[in-house]
């Protein structure tokens, strides 16, 4: 074989060596997603293993409150602080969780579905219960309080408001079945 033609050869195999460890890393980089995607959502279902989640979102999905917020942030803080006494804690645990995920999805270090399956109801219903404190956040320019809990919210709501939401589970995968073992 010539020398010529050896390094065509050469060439050749090179350039298949390149494109196959391009493709390779491809699915690689798809892999890890997947992987990186399945971690978060463990991680996020594990808020639910949390007693001081649990007990937080449970005291807020069933107060009621009776105040309106004074436009004073401190007079506001302490009111909230009192309502909910020795579970304020575990309510702040809760708020700041839904503050750190809305980051995280912006940042698409997390998955939105996945956030969206696993707490979109509890999510909105802690929304609620402090929109009295949270929409006045929103109408203030400059004020950064809660701000990536309030733009997750917008995002859910967007999300359903194009139809793109599911029902609840119960209902909209209700004929699902799991794969027959072999």
């Amino acid at each position: 074989m010539e020398l010529d033609t050896a390094a065509s050869w050469a060439e050749i195999i090179g350039l298949f060596t390149i494109l196959g460890a391009a493709v390779y890393s491809w699915f690689q980089i798809k892999e890890l997603r997947l992987s990186r995607n399945s971690t978060t959502a463990m991680n996020l279902a594990s808020n639910f293993q949390s007693q001081d989640f649990v007990s937080g979102l449970t005291s807020i999905i069933y107060a009621e409150f009776d105040f309106d917020r004074t436009g004073d942030t401190i007079k506001d803080f302490k009111q909230i602080k009192e309502h909910f006494g020795d579970d304020w804690p575990k309510v702040a645990t809760v708020l700041t969780t839904w503050e750190g995920i809305g980051v995280l999805i912006h940042r698409r270090d997390m998955d939105f579905h996945a956030f969206y399956d696993l707490f979109s109801g509890v999510f909105v219903k802690t929304y609620e219960a402090f929109s009295f404190f949270l929409e006045p956040i929103r109408e203030s320019e400059g004020d950064k309080e809660m701000e990536w809990f309030i733009w997750l919210y917008d995002r859910v709501k967007e999300y359903e408001k194009d139809g793109s939401g599911t029902p609840p589970a119960h209902l909209a995968f209700k004929d699902w079945k799991p794969k027959i073992r072999v």
